[in-house]
């Protein structure tokens, strides 16, 4: 049966009717992403405003050194006490691409959310060059940051807040460099009195230190600034901060609006920092994805902000409104609150000041200990010098564990003003990791000398020593952060997880941990094998887990170290071929574990990945290599700046080279039989697994330089860590007797 055929008529209104409905379903397209549209930007203009309320060189002790004394400013400084007692204080790491951060530095790393810089380095200190204070044009400020090494992008803060139609305004020369961007200059006024009289929205950036010099009138300026604001929005979310530190570098103040969470939550009434995981400490990075997410309710939208390396924290939609309180109340969980944060400041200031002798106390005590070892071995001593040699070598292995320890004794506060520590801070730390190291040694010998095995010391000391540190990086550093060796707020390379200081301790205890736990295990291939796997991979799980050590290049050099030890002490006696293998299997082993760590930080969200996440992921988009030429850089600039950091390296050098002189004459020596330490392997045969362990720590030492940006010191602290060790195991024989 044929079909019927339409006419022309009913074709076109067939096509009429079609061509009506799909203009109506499109019509309703267009309508809902306008609506969308129209309620994304009403949702943005209809957020409270944030207004940031910057100042400089203002730290908790500082602040409250003013509120105690008989100046004009001492009301202001209580009226910004009794803020921080009713919000939320912090201590804020306004560390930049410069070591000292000047204002213009910390506005642009503000606006940038990464580490930026306005003024080349030393700037401020060369002659005809801008002061710290002066303010550069943004095309200047630009250019510095682009040779950072950080792959900032100032600005980003700004461009993404204009992508989601809220607008951002400056007051202040340096404070607009925070909105500054490649493509045009930043919204500014004139005075924070004619734009609250137009009643601002959005973001609002106020440098109140501007036209001012001292700490009184800071204080001051900064106080009266707050008033105002309140006074005429009072539902405006403020944040005031210090964003510089170039007259002393350390935390400063910071109070965020009461409400402001952290995905990390509180830790003793205090706001616990996302990217630094400590409590009462966040960045300065930090604010702009805060910021971000204030206003437009992400903290990366777009691309715009890719580049930020701050975590967001939550500020409150609306802040409750402030609380009256009566003049001469306080709160007492603020003021505990405050005097804490105090002593944080104070504490990383300490630390920072202390890094120096406490590692030359590690390295001094290792070399003293190995030239009078030297000198009084050569030929026969006698009993007393055995004993006191043995005694001497427990006490210095003890140290590196005692100077972790330390961080239980408030060193810092010796001899304190305000938040500046004094070097009676210094001395103190070293008293402490004496006082501990030697008390450490007394009860290793007790305790091995209990259980009848006084020839197990080496094990325990270095076991204990590699333990504690991988626990206390495990952990988020709560001794390692801020203590005697290092990893300081100041310095901001690290807040939580595995230093390169702990590390170079650490792996050097545990390589000398598993060989002598080998010589007290029953013989066998397995036994060395699965004390490796044991050990060392528990170590490198405590070592390179993102959400533990987070410790990439601790990682990448254990792991082949792991390898190397296992076949040194399961099979001693390699041929040539044998140790290729050896050689390659570390290669692999290293590579393997890079591999897997860097893919599980990769598979975490973008903001929450660490140093490691980040490096992979450079290396996918091509900024890996700015970072690489940081490092670089890092590695050769304080020798390049610094006449004393050149000496030491001289005379470090000098000391590596004669004491590899002397080696090879001595063990040429040695084998020709007219060496004066002949008598040694007299009676019982030396400690087999002392020769793996030195080709354990052999290796470490090569990689661990090739490895890390700060690689040569951590080669001399895992020397320091495994010489007293080493000569301790040689010591081994009884009281009295010749050792082995």
């Amino acid at each position: 049966m044929s079909r019927r055929r339409r006419n022309p008529q009913q074709r076109f209104a067939r096509a009429v009717v079609y061509g009506i409905i799909l203009l109506t379903v499109l019509g309703m397209i267009l309508a809902m992403i306008s609506a969308s549209s129209a309620a994304s930007t009403q949702d943005t203009a209809g957020r409270a405003p944030v207004i940031v309320l910057g100042t400089r060189d203002l730290t908790w002790g500082g602040l409250r050194e003013i509120a105690g004394s008989s100046s004009s400013a001492a009301g202001d400084a209580g009226s910004l006490l009794d803020a921080a007692s009713s919000g939320e204080p912090v201590n804020v790491v306004v560390r930049s691409a410069n070591p000292a951060t000047c204002p213009a530095d910390g506005w642009l790393t503000l606006g940038a959310g990464s580490r930026a810089r306005a003024l080349p380095p030393g700037a401020a200190s060369t002659p005809g060059a801008p002061a710290c204070l002066d303010a550069p044009d943004a095309a200047s400020a630009l250019a510095a940051s682009r040779g950072s090494g950080y792959e900032a992008r100032p600005g980003a803060l700004a461009t993404a807040l204009a992508k989601a139609g809220a607008p951002a305004t400056a007051i202040g020369d340096a404070a607009s460099l925070a909105l500054a961007t490649e493509g045009g200059a930043a919204t500014t006024s004139d005075s924070l009195k004619e734009l609250l009289a137009s009643g601002p929205s959005g973001l609002t950036l106020v440098d109140t230190a501007a036209g001012v010099t001292t700490a009184e009138q800071r204080v001051t300026a900064l106080a009266r600034a707050r008033e105002a604001v309140l006074a005429a929005m009072p539902r405006a979310r403020v944040v005031i901060v210090s964003v510089a530190d170039a007259e002393s570098p350390g935390p400063q103040i910071g109070i965020l609006p009461a409400g402001t969470t952290s995905p990390r939550g509180r830790d003793g009434g205090l706001l616990v920092g996302d990217s630094t995981h400590q409590a009462g400490l966040i960045q300065l990075t930090d604010l702009a994805p805060t910021i971000l997410a204030a206003l437009t309710g992400s903290p990366h939208p777009g691309g715009a902000s890719a580049r930020m390396t701050g975590s967001a924290l939550a500020l409150p939609d609306s802040p409750p409104p402030a609380a009256s309180a009566e003049p001469g109340a306080t709160d007492p969980a603020g003021s505990r609150a405050v005097e804490e944060l105090a002593d944080g400041a104070l504490r990383a200031r300490a630390s920072h000041l202390t890094t120096i002798p406490s590692i030359l106390l590690l390295v001094a005590a290792s070399g003293a200990l190995a030239l009078t070892a030297a000198l009084a071995l050569r030929g026969a001593p006698r009993p007393r010098a055995l004993i006191a040699l043995r005694g001497a070598s427990l006490a210095a292995s003890c140290l590196p564990l005692a100077a972790l320890l330390s961080g239980v004794i408030p060193w810092w506060r010796a001899g304190a003003s305000a938040d500046e520590p004094s070097w009676a801070a210094a001395a103190a730390a070293l008293a402490a990791i004496l006082f501990i190291g030697g008390a450490l040694a007394g009860l290793v010998a007790l305790a091995t000398r209990a259980v009848g095995r006084p020839r197990g010391e080496v094990a325990l000391v270095a076991g204990l020593t590699s333990l504690a540190w991988l626990l206390d990086a495990a952990l988020g550093a709560p001794l390692a952060f801020n203590g005697a060796l290092g990893m300081d707020a100041v310095v901001a390379g690290r807040f939580y997880g595995m230093s390169n200081t702990g590390f170079a301790i650490a792996a050097a205890a545990l390589i000398i941990a598993i060989a002598a736990l080998r010589a007290l295990s029953p013989p066998g291939r397995g036994w060395a094998l699965g004390l490796v796997a044991l050990m060392g991979g528990g170590a490198l799980a405590l070592d390179g887990a993102p959400w533990l050590g987070a410790d990439l290049g601790g990682a990448l050099t254990l792991a082949p170290v792991l390898v190397v030890l296992a076949v040194a002490l399961a099979a001693p006696e390699l041929g040539r071929r044998g140790r290729l293998r050896a050689g390659l299997g570390a290669v692999a082993g290293m590579l393997v574990v890079g591999t897997v760590l860097a893919g599980l930080d990769l598979a975490r969200p973008a903001d929450r990945r660490t140093h490691l996440g980040r490096f992979a992921a450079g290396l996918a988009d091509g900024s890996a290599w700015g970072t690489l030429e940081r490092k670089a850089g890092a590695l050769i600039a304080p020798f390049l700046s610094s006449a004393l950091a050149l000496t030491a390296l001289m005379a470090g050098l000098v000391t590596v080279v004669g004491a590899a002189w002397w080696g090879a004459r001595e063990h040429r020596a040695w084998r020709e039989g007219r060496s004066a330490y002949r008598w040694l392997t007299t009676g019982r045969a030396a400690p087999r697994w002392v020769g793996s362990a030195l080709v354990g720590l052999g290796v470490l030492v090569v990689v661990e330089t090739l490895l890390n940006d700060s690689g040569p010191s951590m080669a001399v602290i895992s020397a320091a860590t495994a010489a007293p060790l080493i000569l301790r195991a040689l010591l081994a024989a009884r009281p009295g007797q010749r050792p082995a």
